[in-house]
């Protein structure tokens, strides 16, 4: 795919993978692809991503796999389909790291349904795991483990191990001393739902979230 809008300086080290993969059961339609200010969910998510210190970014798709990979035509998006997809997130982990390149050093796993993810998030994930050469840095909210979540290359086996419904945070519990990024709750909205989608637009209409930059909550 061509080029899309690139990042304000990409570490090409840092890679990302953008889970758009799943069922979505819960939301009853392909919530990639539902409307959000005019924009699918998995676009606006790639559209994040793009803006950020993220140099190549692996988007993985499973259900309708063609109607969301069509949203991200023209983008720079390396595009890789998941035949397993309804075994659950942990195929898609795998998928999404086996199309890493040898230059990947450090990937960002994100969600397509978390609209509220900004680059400025991103970046601050990105800049610790630089700071402090941590190999697991996670977004945090109360108790809330939540992607986007940074792994070092250590970590790509473990990533590869995963299967079924066992995503990321199985990988990051083992790693008990990961570094925490804290945020507001509505930063890691997860939409799930149609009732989710409607908080989303609420939200929205309201003016936002604050703290959407990933600025750590109560901690530095």
């Amino acid at each position: 795919m061509a080029r899309g809008g690139r990042g304000p300086s990409e570490d090409h080290g840092v890679s990302a993978i953008l889970l758009a993969a799943g069922l979505s059961t819960r939301f009853g339609k392909t919530k990639q692809l539902a409307d959000l200010d005019g924009t699918t969910l998995v676009r606006r998510a790639y559209s994040t991503l793009r803006q950020t210190l993220v140099g190549d970014v692996v988007v993985v798709v499973g259900h309708r796999a063609s109607r969301v990979a069509s949203e991200l035509r023209g983008t720079s998006a390396r595009v890789v389909v998941n035949e397993g997809y309804g075994t659950g997130i942990g195929s898609s982990l795998r998928v999404g790291v086996s199309a890493l390149g040898d230059e990947s050093r450090a990937v960002v796993v994100c969600l397509a349904d978390q609209p509220f993810v900004t680059s400025g998030l991103i970046n601050r994930i990105i800049a610790r795991h630089r700071r402090t050469g941590a190999e697991v840095v996670a977004s945090v909210s109360g108790d809330l483990v939540s992607p986007p979540v940074l792994f070092g290359r250590r970590l790509y086996g473990e990533l590869a191990g995963l299967s079924g419904d066992k995503g990321a945070k199985s990988v990051i519990t083992r790693h008990a001393g990961f570094e925490k990024v804290r945020v507001r709750p509505d930063v890691l909205l997860d939409v799930d739902s149609e009732e989710d989608l409607e908080r989303a637009r609420r939200i929205l209409k309201a003016g936002g979230v604050t703290g959407t930059t990933g600025r750590p909550v109560g901690g530095p």
